[in-house]
């Protein structure tokens, strides 16, 4: 019965406390699917940890058996036991959440906070997985993956195949040199959030800046957004012709905009007149085209930009609005935080894999407290004997007394005979 208990005890410690990490993990498992062994890390480290308590109960329980009888000895397995499964649950944690912060931040330079992934780490293993996904689509789209294997082939590769990891690599270092470092100053500030006005704009691509023209950059098709957009031609991209060997080795600058990465919009209220308006764009789209690629191939001037910034017309679902787009999708490319976070996304993977396994070791570490607790009571009960104080009452204290002495001081004025009948007298009675 005893064995029984102790074997209930120990499944519902560290063991359901695995198999909570591992269910919790299956988001990110699912997501980093690719990644090999990264997303992989935190339930490794909780495997790892269980694999450590585990050796822990097997030595104290051979130790309390082999020391059977002897309470304190006993009864120190029992604390060691207890030590273990709090240093391995909570206690670890309680260490590691110091410098975990600190550390995070300053990799992902602010981007992906402790806060967010202890919040919410699916949602941010969800976000890491579309990275990869929407890379291999776009790449996959503008030529530079080998199209005569499917788009399916490619998503289920992901960064496991060598073409990917390559592609995420070189252009990366494209984006990051050639873009990024460039913008010198305050400026690269303005670019977030809301800072972005059209005078900012003109200031950040007009400015003079130094690339790298030695640092290349992978790109098969020249992939152009649709520069008018209404109901009847809402298509995204138009796929150009593939470049020559000439154009892929000329320097892929990058402009404030790929920075960020979302399209600007300039948004214009035509009320009632909005849907007219496209139904005009519609029927002029065939003379707007051209002037609207010539004003881009002037901005992509070296004179100017020396970049494309793709100025185009959005009329579709009733809504009229100047869009200036970016050349980071039709490059295969996230904008420059999200293809940071891209080239270390391995990482990124491991880093968010921990956090399951931190959730559980906090939420069930006081269960395997308890449980090596319980255990270590019925290895007492079973192995320690009885404590001083149940001795001391079961056994009564008797003392002999020494009656070679008393007899001495009995017959010291005796003569000889009265000493033999004394002495056969006290054999009878001491029987």
């Amino acid at each position: 019965m005893k064995k029984a208990l102790k074997i209930l005890l120990f499944i519902i410690g560290f063991p359901a406390l695995l198999a909570f990490v591992a269910w919790k993990s299956v988001i990110v498992l699912q997501e980093g699917s690719t990644y090999s062994f990264w997303p992989y890390v935190g339930l490794i480290l909780a495997g790892v940890i269980f694999l450590a308590y585990l050796i822990a109960f097997i030595v104290t329980g051979k130790k309390s058996k082999k020391n059977a009888g002897n309470r304190k000895k006993v009864m120190r397995q029992v604390v060691a036991l207890v030590l273990v499964s709090f240093i391995f649950t909570a206690g670890i944690w309680l260490v590691v959440d110091i410098p975990l912060p600190g550390i995070l931040d300053s990799a992902t330079a602010g981007t992906v906070t402790f806060d967010k992934l202890r919040e919410d780490y699916g949602d941010q293993a969800e976000q890491n997985g579309l990275l990869i996904d929407n890379f291999v689509k776009w790449n996959y789209a503008n030529g530079n993956l080998d199209n005569s294997e499917s788009l399916d082939y490619w998503l289920e590769q992901g960064w496991s195949a060598p073409e990917v990891k390559e592609l995420i690599s070189v252009n990366f270092k494209s984006i990051d040199k050639n873009g990024y470092v460039t913008f010198r100053g305050p400026w690269i500030n303005l670019a977030d959030d809301d800072r972005l006005t059209i005078p900012v704009l003109v200031h950040l691509v007009l400015n003079q800046r130094e690339f790298d023209e030695e640092i290349d950059f992978i790109m098969n098709y020249e992939m152009i957004p649709n520069l008018i957009q209404t109901d009847k031609n809402p298509a995204n991209f138009e796929q150009g012709a593939p470049l020559t060997d000439e154009q892929k080795e000329l320097l892929v600058k990058w402009s404030i905009l790929d920075m960020q990465g979302t399209p600007m919009e300039i948004a214009i209220d035509l009320g009632d007149s909005a849907g007219l308006v496209g139904t005009i764009i519609d029927t002029l789209s065939p003379m707007l085209v051209p002037l609207l690629y010539t004003l881009n191939e002037a901005i992509a001037d070296d004179a100017l930009a020396g970049t494309p910034i793709y100025i185009g017309i959005d009329a579709t679902e009733g809504t009229f609005a100047i869009k200036i787009n970016s050349t980071v999708e039709a490059r295969g490319m996230w904008d420059y935080k999200k293809s940071a976070w891209l080239n270390s996304n391995h990482l990124l993977f491991a880093v968010i894999s921990l956090f399951p396994a931190r959730q559980w070791l906090y939420i069930w570490g006081a269960i395997v407290i308890f449980s090596s607790l319980a255990i270590g009571a019925l290895r007492l009960k079973e192995f320690g004997g009885k404590d001083e104080e149940e001795e001391t009452k079961e056994t009564p204290v008797s003392y002999e007394p020494d009656w070679a002495a008393i007899d001495a001081e009995a017959t010291k004025d005796m003569s000889p005979y009265e000493k033999t009948y004394y002495y056969a007298q006290q054999a009878r009675n001491r029987r």
